[in-house]
């Protein structure tokens, strides 16, 4: 049966309009998933955020984006401190090259002004998931892991950092223990004390909360 040729430029017409709606559609794809990596990455403090966050001195609010739209219930923060989203290679303590951009982004933070000169507590938790000992160890490996690129990348003062490792034992979010959440490394400033606090005393006390932890987590 031989094809009536009218037919033909509707059958072009058709294949042309159905390959622009696909095009489209991953044009608008590539779109959403770029968009979606722009606000990912912008819930992370910025660099004057992490440095106010440690320095007494500085009295805007702190605000923790990463948090935003969780239901369960963080624990307290510590004054003076923040965290940090830095990530390693599976059951390692190797830094991935995230990781790096992520400690480079805090070696600037903590050379600031008003924070080049303080003592920083380099702490992080793991999640729920594996045993305490497995945990509390591999923790550990990666708050020093941070601490050393600090130092060796950063030129960061050895005697300024001290790092701890704290396993599962400080969830940020109890109630929701697998969170990614809970897989964190923060930074804290242990002499912090708010500059109200602190006037006319001409000393600054240490919080009565412990520091914050190291890093650690399968997940991280």
């Amino acid at each position: 049966m031989r094809t009536n040729p009218t037919f033909q430029p509707a059958i072009a017409t058709t294949a042309k309009s159905r390959r622009a709606r696909q095009w489209a559609c991953l044009a608008l794809c590539g779109l959403s998933l770029s968009l979606g990596m722009v606000t990912a990455s912008a819930e992370e403090l910025s660099v004057d955020e992490m440095a106010c966050a440690l320095d007494p001195q500085c009295s805007k609010p702190f605000v923790d984006r990463r948090l935003r739209g969780i239901t369960a219930t963080p624990t307290v923060r510590t004054p003076g401190s923040f965290d940090r989203t830095v990530n390693f290679g599976f059951d390692s303590a190797e830094l991935t090259a995230d990781a790096r951009k992520e400690l480079d982004a805090v070696a600037e933070a903590l050379t600031r002004s008003g924070t080049a000169k303080l003592e920083i507590v380099i702490s992080g938790h793991t999640d729920a998931v594996g045993s305490e000992e497995y945990n509390q160890k591999l923790s550990e490996r990666r708050a020093e892991a941070a601490r050393q690129y600090l130092i060796t990348q950063h030129g960061i003062d050895a005697k300024r950092l001290i790092a701890k490792g704290f396993g599962k034992s400080q969830l940020l979010l109890p109630s929701d223990p697998t969170n990614e959440l809970n897989r964190r490394v923060s930074f804290a400033n242990p002499n912090y004390a708010p500059a109200s606090a602190s006037q006319g005393s001409g000393t600054s006390s240490r919080p009565a909360t412990s520091g914050p932890a190291t890093t650690g987590g399968d997940g991280l």
